[in-house]
C-alpha cells in the first residue's frame, strides 16, 4: 500500500518531536510472515457487526485495516500526519486482558487532554493484539504536534494512574517514524515509505481470509481480543475522511 504526499503536502504534518527517552526510528522488516492456520475460534459465534465491551475478536477485518490505511493518509493530508508509533505493553503493567480496551482508551484521553490543555491537536489510530510473549498490549500512531510538552514521566504516571500499580520498565516504548523530524514531514519519499511500513506492521494481525483478500505482505496472528480491537480519533476517521 503506497503513501503519496502528492495531494497531502499540506501534510508537511506539523509533527513534533517525540516525548520518549529511547526514540528511534520505526524501521521492521516486509519480509512475509508465516500465516497461522485456520482453525475453530476460541470466540465462535462473537465478533461480527457488534460492538460490545465483551466482544472477542482473533484477527482484524477488512473494514478495520482499510480503516487504519485510510487513517494515516487523512493524516498526512490534513497536516496531522502520524509521526510516532506508541506501543504499551499491558500485560507487563498487569493490567487484565479484559481491561486492557478501556486502559487503552483511558491512556488516548490523558494525551489528548494534556495536549488541548496547550492548545494542540491530536490524532491517532491504534490496533491491541494479544500474542506470544508480549501477552495484551497496544500499537498506536500518533500525531505530536510541535511544541509538545508530553514526556516519559508524565505518560508513566498516566499508566501508573490507569493499572493501579508502580510503573514495570518497558511497558511503554514510542519509535519515530523517519521522514519527519523538527516537529514536521521533511523528507516526504522517505516518511512515505516508513508510515506504509509502520501500517503493515500494525494491520499485520488481519484474519487469514483478509489478509489473502488484500494481499497483504506482513502477516502474524494478533491473538484473542475482548473488547474493540482497532480504532481512530473522529478528525482522522471516515468522516474526515470524506471531507478532507
Amino acid at each position: 500500500m503506497p503513501f503519496s504526499g502528492s495531494d497531502g503536502a499540506r501534510g508537511d504534518g506539523g509533527n513534533p518531536r517525540l516525548p520518549n527517552a529511547g526514540t528511534q526510528a520505526a524501521i521492521y522488516n516486509t519480509s512475509k510472515s508465516a500465516r497461522h492456520r485456520h482453525g475453530k475460534s476460541a470466540c465462535n459465534g462473537w465478533g461480527g457487526s457488534r460492538n460490545r465491551a465483551d466482544r472477542c475478536s482473533e484477527g482484524l477485518t477488512a473494514k478495520q485495516v482499510e480503516g487504519i490505511e485510510a487513517a494515516a493518509q487523512t493524516a498526512w493530508r490534513r497536516g496531522l500526519a502520524f509521526n510516532c508509533h506508541v506501543t504499551i505493553h499491558w500485560a507487563k503493567l498487569g493490567v487484565a486482558d479484559d481491561a486492557t480496551a478501556a486502559a487503552t482508551g483511558a491512556f488516548l484521553t490523558c494525551a489528548r487532554d494534556c495536549l488541548r490543555k496547550q492548545g494542540l491537536p491530536f490524532a491517532y489510530a491504534y490496533v491491541r493484539e494479544n500474542s506470544g510473549d508480549n501477552g495484551a498490549h497496544s500499537h498506536i500512531l500518533a500525531h505530536l504536534p510541535p511544541g509538545t510538552r508530553w514526556a516519559f514521566q508524565r505518560s508513566k504516571r498516566w499508566l501508573e494512574r490507569i493499572s493501579g500499580k508502580p510503573y514495570f520498565t518497558g511497558g511503554i516504548r514510542t519509535h519515530r517514524i523517519r521522514g519527519t523530524g523538527s516537529g514536521r514531514v521533511i523528507l516526504p519519499d522517505l516518511y512515505a515509505e516508513n508510515l506504509a511500513e509502520v501500517v503493515g506492521y500494525l494491520t499485520k494481525g488481519a484474519l487469514p481470509s483478509v489478509a489473502a483478500a488484500l494481499a497483504l505482505e506482513r502477516v502474524k496472528f494478533g491473538g484473542r481480543v475482548i473488547g474493540k480491537r482497532s480504532g481512530c480519533s473522529e478528525n482522522v476517521g471516515s468522516r474526515a475522511s470524506n471531507s478532507a
